[in-house]
């Protein structure tokens, strides 16, 4: 099984910015919700910023986010 491919992108955090280094199939996955609930990536990654429990990285959040949200549209 090939290594995933690993893609950074800064996002604009209310205070800060943030180079986030995700997989290609989890900006992916983010992009597809972004399609889906009609708004942008970047809001979504404030979100997902906003309600982390104290001390987990950003990016393991999002990751978190993503698979979460795809598994509660799998079980629907």
């Amino acid at each position: 099984m090939p290594w995933p491919t690993v893609v950074s992108r800064t996002v604009s955090l209310p205070d800060r910015r943030a180079k986030l280094r995700l997989e290609s199939a989890v900006w992916s996955g983010l992009d597809e919700i972004a399609r889906k609930q009609l708004r942008p990536v970047q809001e979504l990654c404030k979100d997902v910023d906003a309600h982390r429990p104290p001390g987990m990285p950003l990016t393991s959040a999002i990751r978190t986010y993503v698979l979460d949200y795809f598994r509660q549209t799998e079980a629907r």
